[in-house]
């Protein structure tokens, strides 16, 4: 053994790199890695260039989250939980309310641009504190922040100052939620001085290790692996179905009124059917390009199923494909009021109540829930 190599880690994600097998994690190729003294590792070189994950075969195990945490809070540190705020009720871990006791929580609420402008910021973080005390989670403070806008950026500045220069920031959240996307950007604009970035993706699971990026002398910050929101559908599809329902532009709701006896496709992911009652003025907040496809109840079934495996309507999985593949979920509404569903990882519905009953169906193992309370 003539020369004992220091092993290198891909400034995007945290893997070790490796030079010899292009289908392990952490591939570069040596001609890269001989020239460049930081290089990103191949995966994350094509995400950041070309959008496009080739895959890994590396995961986080969810346990090590208590890891994490117990670390931290020896360290007497800042939490900042990154919640979608498109889909923050099914992604919230039950399992981290434990360890965060006694720790200073901020959750800070992303992709505020893609919600509606006519939501009220103020109802909208009201909405979200009132969730998590429902929810026994600890939280100091909500922020709500979007892609366009820095004021969440210098409030967070703000937190860590005040907290204390020398408290090191652990950032936790599910995959997808915008969190990297959100160290990036405070980096960006606060402290980082050299172009590498942390890598973000549309696609689960894109941090593989915990990345240490110091801020000060005194303080570091940790950008901790995306957990899996087990019950999400982002969860439970192909990847180019996800580039296909998570929303990429402000939602712009699509509204049908439905009778009884009449049933609605979204997209080939899920079915409303309305069984009986009065007809319903329904407000669906889905990604784009998902489409629907309004038919009679009586050929619901075989209409919505010659759609799917016909591929004449979008987004489809081919592991939702058949009947036995999706959950049916049967419901009476109150009286009065206005209700409001999430179909996690994926959209969601709203429309008044008038004690119809409606039927949905979401594919095997997707959480559907009645969100708390009305935002708007």
């Amino acid at each position: 053994m003539n020369t004992i190599k220091v092993i290198r880690r891909c400034p995007g994600c945290g893997v070790m790199l490796q030079t010899i097998d292009e289908s392990l994690p952490g591939y570069v190729p040596q001609k890269h890695s001989e020239k460049h003294e930081v290089v990103l590792c191949q995966r994350c070189f094509k995400i950041q260039h070309y959008g496009e994950d080739i895959g890994s075969k590396e995961s986080f195990d969810f346990s090590d989250f208590f890891k994490i945490l117990a670390r931290a809070k020896k360290d007497n540190a800042i939490i900042i939980w990154v919640l979608d705020i498109l889909n923050f009720e099914t992604t919230l871990s039950q399992e981290l309310l434990s360890p965060l006791q006694d720790l200073d929580v901020y959750f800070v609420a992303t992709k505020r641009d893609l919600l509606p402008k006519s939501l009220n910021d103020d109802k909208l973080k009201t909405y979200i504190e009132t969730f998590l005390k429902t929810q026994k989670f600890p939280f100091k403070n909500v922020m709500i922040a979007s892609s366009k806008d820095t004021t969440t950026l210098a409030t967070m500045q703000n937190t860590l100052t005040s907290e204390g220069s020398s408290r090191d920031v652990y950032v936790i959240g599910a995959a997808s939620s915008g969190k990297s996307s959100l160290v990036n950007a405070y980096l960006k604009t606060f402290s980082n001085e050299t172009k590498r970035m942390i890598t973000t993706s549309p696609f689960p699971g894109t941090t593989l290790r915990l990345i240490e990026v110091p801020l000060t002398d005194k303080q570091t910050l940790y950008d901790t692996p995306g957990y899996t929101a087990e019950h999400s559908l982002l969860s439970k599809v192909e990847k180019d179905v996800i580039k296909i329902i998570m929303p990429k532009v402000e939602l712009k709701p699509k509204h049908y009124r439905l009778g009884a006896k009449d049933s609605l496709a979204i997209g080939g992911l899920a079915r409303l059917d309305v069984l009986s009652g009065p007809p319903l003025m329904i407000s669906f907040y889905f990604a784009n390009p998902v489409e629907f496809h309004r038919q009679p109840l009586i050929k619901a079934d075989r209409s919505f199923f010659s759609l799917i495996q016909g591929k004449h309507i979008q987004p489809i999985s081919k592991y939702f494909q058949k009947p036995e593949d999706f959950t049916a979920l049967e419901m009476t509404l109150p009286d009065k009021g206005r209700i409001d569903f999430a179909i996690s990882g994926y959209g969601w519905i709203s429309f008044p109540a008038q004690a119809q009953t409606i039927r949905i169906l979401v594919p095997q193992g997707t959480l559907l829930k009645r969100l708390a309370s009305k935002i708007a």
